[in-house]
């Protein structure tokens, strides 16, 4: 990754302060180090939404010149920012960069975090140590970004990390919707979960061992990502529903709920993320996690529900005890 040109914005609407940089940022090795480690999280993790920008409305500015495309977000950034307080101030950092031979640019909150720090008073010759609040510094570079987005500047795409607020009486996603002037799209993450879930509720009302044949779906659709970086939702359903009923039921469900599994496509760093255990915990606070490879297989588990309420869970061919 390259990082060609940067700017540094300060929007804090709480304190009605805006104050844009005019000039670029020179980035050393640490500050570069920082930004890429930021940058990457967009690439990595599943709680990324990807949207095309051909239906964009508020992003129209003239994309070969970088400083005013960064002038013009942080103005966007900031005219939202001034309609909720749920949107915390920040440094904006934007960001023109290469990245496996494409151009990006990307916009970065680092939003302000709440710290502590010394700080000594002399009076009459005496010196006090006491402890201070500071508001305005950055995420570590540990910590993932908050929101921001990121343009694929070749496929006229966006990379979005977003957050719900409230504004004017409805819950928005604001970078979508108010910076960019898009429909708000799921996340990876947010997709596997509604085609899981479901898979799930259909299981319960259709299978007598809803938690195994569920633990299958998963593992599927864990195996198709890792394998393709896409699912194939027609093997899927033929494979783990046993009736006709089941699959038209599910087929339906996630109709219903607008979720088009052909779409969630994902890249080799993000399939390292995808969760591959299943938790199950009990009223009595236990807790016992399992593979998706150990639950999908009937021999392995049985649950049985007493004539009294009370459920025993069995498990089998566990292998030696490490």
């Amino acid at each position: 990754m390259q990082i060609t040109e940067a700017y540094l914005h300060v929007l804090d609407a709480q304190s009605n302060v805006k104050l844009l940089s005019e000039r670029p940022m020179q980035l050393d090795l640490e500050i570069s180090a920082y930004a890429d480690k930021h940058i990457e999280g967009f690439f990595e993790h599943l709680d990324i939404s990807t949207s095309d920008l051909i239906h964009a409305t508020r992003i129209t500015h003239e994309r070969s010149d970088f400083k005013q495309l960064a002038l013009a977000v942080a103005d966007l950034f900031f005219d939202v920012m001034q309609k909720t307080e749920d949107i915390k101030p920040c440094d904006l950092m934007c960001l023109k960069f290469e990245r496996e031979g494409i151009d990006y640019a990307g916009f970065l909150k680092l939003n302000f975090r709440t710290s502590y720090a010394h700080a000594v008073e002399i009076e009459d010759n005496l010196i006090t140590n006491k402890i201070i609040r500071q508001v305005t510094t950055l995420p570590y570079k540990s910590q993932k970004v908050e929101e921001g987005f990121i343009i694929d500047m070749t496929h006229n795409k966006a990379l979005i990390k977003d957050k719900l607020v409230m504004i004017e009486g409805s819950k928005t996603r604001y970078i979508a919707e108010e910076v960019l002037g898009l429909r708000s799209e799921m996340t990876v993450k947010r997709k596997i979960d509604l085609i899981t879930k479901t898979a799930q509720k259909v299981m319960e009302k259709y299978d007598d061992q809803p938690m195994v044949k569920t633990a299958a779906v998963k593992k599927m659709i864990t195996a198709h990502l890792d394998d393709h970086g896409a699912i194939d939702m027609a093997t899927i359903v033929n494979q783990c529903f046993d009736t006709k009923v089941a699959r038209e039921a599910y087929i339906q469900e996630l109709e219903d709920k607008g979720i088009e599994p052909e779409s969630l496509l994902i890249n080799a760093s993000q399939s390292k993320k995808l969760r591959r255990t299943q938790k199950i915990k009990t009223a009595s606070g236990v807790e016992i996690v399992l593979p998706f490879e150990y639950v999908s297989r009937r021999e392995n588990l049985n649950i049985v529900t007493h004539p009294d309420g009370t459920i025993s869970i069995e498990l089998r061919n566990l292998g030696e005890i490490l």
